[in-house]
């Protein structure tokens, strides 16, 4: 009976953790990283570096899941490990501490500038997690994240320069235009809820404004590409802008065609991730 209570509440600790979202974006990191090395990041450097960010984003999904346990207690769906009593609301935060204070530790060799912009991201996913998520700038949020993490590769790996800092516009409009493909399925019912984020500020705009941040974040990379010119990458920039723009057109074209609602926002995401996808390799193309 003590093993399967000690087993539970380790689960719950790493249900706390949100490991799926959270090492996803780890991945994002390790693979900016790899690029901002040329493909030869120091081993040392690298494994140290990850786990900061595996504890700063672990930290962030406690925190995350402390704030929003009254909430959860209120939706039968939620099954999380504070609604459970598998983990603490003591335990949380002092989860969140200790990981908060492992990532600065594990940073510091690195310089001030990769302590200032992880403690950045750090305080960003710290302050959506305390009640900006309710907010209209919840988005934009997200946009301020996004480009963070090259930002901390770059100067971790290598060195940051004036293109780099083109990733601060394409990140906005990639993580509002996220945001609003993730949060418009559950738009209706989050209002009803008495949400009062971004998609419940826009309204019947919302839909348009992610399509369009899609598009405006190609379009920036295509300026970047424009101002600094790389003629022997230019026919795979020019096929990662068009898929990524043709990407968005079907979303728009198609958007409605599927008998169901489900389908149609699945759909709709899928599409606008592989957007952003093309967007961002085409970005690593004209700036590697």
């Amino acid at each position: 009976m003590v093993t399967t209570t000690l087993r539970a509440r380790l689960g719950g600790v790493w249900a706390l953790l949100h490991p799926g979202p959270s090492l996803l974006t780890v991945a994002a990191y390790v693979l900016c990283a790899i690029v901002a090395a040329a493909g030869r990041p120091n081993p040392m450097r690298l494994g140290v570096t990850t786990l900061g960010l595996v504890c700063m984003q672990f930290a962030i999904s406690a925190l995350n899941d402390y704030c929003d346990r009254e909430t959860d207690r209120r939706n039968a769906k939620k099954r999380k490990p504070l609604v459970l009593g598998l983990v603490s609301p003591a335990a949380a935060l002092g989860i969140t501490a200790v990981l908060s204070l492992a990532m600065f530790a594990l940073f510091a060799p690195y310089g001030w500038g990769a302590v200032g912009l992880a403690g950045t991201f750090l305080a960003l996913g710290f302050a959506y997690d305390l009640g900006i998520k309710s907010t209209p700038i919840s988005g934009v949020m997200h946009g301020l994240a996004f480009p963070t993490l090259p930002l901390l590769a770059w100067d971790v790996f290598a060195h940051l320069r004036g293109e780099l800092f083109w990733v601060l516009p394409i990140g906005m409009a990639l993580g509002i235009g996220l945001h609003l493909a993730d949060a418009l399925p559950d738009a209706e019912a989050d209002a009803a809820a008495g949400a009062h984020g971004l998609t419940q500020a826009l309204g019947r705009a919302a839909l348009p404004v992610c399509w369009g941040a899609f598009a405006v974040a190609a379009v920036i990379v295509a300026g970047l590409a424009a101002t600094h010119p790389r003629p022997t990458r230019l026919p795979a920039l020019i096929v990662l802008e068009a898929l990524a723009l043709a990407l968005v057109a079907t979303a728009l074209i198609t958007f409605g065609r599927h008998t169901t609602e489900a389908a149609r926002w699945r759909q709709n995401f899928l599409l606008l991730v592989g957007a952003a996808l093309a967007t961002v390799v085409a970005w690593f193309t004209v700036i590697a």
